[in-house]
């Protein structure tokens, strides 16, 4: 009996302790279905799991240099899309669209890139666009 309840105990603590562990791959603080274009010049790219990071120093309309952050999905998960290790090298000039914080922090899930020499980049997780046909 007192074995039954140590169970039933571990098994209340797990459901209660999971929900904290999907939160973490939560959309809920992305502006979804805003896109912000940002033209700059790559600082870091961090090709690694969970997730690879994008920095990228963007000049504002004022003048001031702001870093972003843009985030994508794991190596494996970007790969197919055309991400590499190699794909961003320090001091390239690189235009990415993300979808942003909602907070306005300057941070952003990326949704395309176009690399310097005018290679698109799709979103993470999906085959690289198609090219289109010249009419």
């Amino acid at each position: 009996m007192r074995r039954g309840r140590l169970v039933m105990l571990a098994i209340a603590a797990g459901l209660w302790l999971s929900p904290p562990a999907w939160a973490h791959h939560s959309s809920s603080a992305f502006d979804t279905g805003k896109k912000v274009v940002l033209k700059g010049t790559v600082k870091q790219w961090v090709y690694s799991n969970p997730h690879c990071f994008l920095m990228i120093e963007v000049k504002g309309e004022d003048g001031r240099v702001v870093e972003w952050v843009a985030e994508t999905q794991a190596p494996s998960v970007i790969f197919p899309a055309g991400y590499r290790r190699d794909t961003f090298k320090f001091g390239e000039q690189v235009t990415v669209t993300v979808e942003p914080f909602k907070d306005g922090r300057p941070f952003g899930r990326i949704l395309q890139t176009v690399l310097p020499d005018g290679t698109t980049l799709g979103v993470a997780g999906s085959p690289p666009p198609a090219p289109v046909a010249a009419p």
